[in-house]
């Protein structure tokens, strides 16, 4: 066998090797860590009286889902955790990502914080932010 075909044999085998210990890896043993996720998908819309945040939590128990606003900010955090498969012994597919996400969103305007409100359903989040109304001009009574 040449040098190229030995390296190619050996890389296959390898390959091989490698592709059976991870099939034959277990859930406990490959994610017993914390972990966190990727923040979730976001889109900020704006009303001449509001702002308005719609963020993607699919899987995400609405209960779990915190939302915090202060004048110039919302933090908006939750989890997913994976699914109870307790008896599992291989794993052939991971995609979906689960742990803990925190995402910080800053605001273009100020907004009047007590009467924020939100409400989570079919897996998408909604924030609505009434704009603070500041009156610039005012008519004063004279006396």
């Amino acid at each position: 066998m040449t040098d190229q075909k030995q390296k190619i044999h050996t890389y296959s085998q390898l390959e091989r090797h490698l592709g059976r210990v991870l099939k034959h890896m277990s859930a406990p043993r490959m994610l017993p860590f914390h972990t966190a996720m990727k923040p979730p998908a976001t889109d900020i819309y704006e009303t001449d009286n509001e702002i308005i945040i719609f963020m993607q939590v699919p899987g995400v128990d609405p209960q779990s889902i915190s939302v915090v606003a202060d004048q110039t900010t919302v933090s908006i955090s939750g989890g997913r955790m994976p699914p109870p498969f307790p008896k599992t012994t291989c794993i052939h597919q991971i995609e979906i990502e689960h742990g803990e996400f925190r995402r910080v969103i800053p605001l273009p305007t100020a907004i009047d914080v007590s009467a924020t409100r939100s409400k989570c359903k079919n897996g998408f989040l909604k924030v609505v932010l009434p704009k603070h109304q500041s009156i610039s001009r005012i008519e004063v009574e004279v006396e």
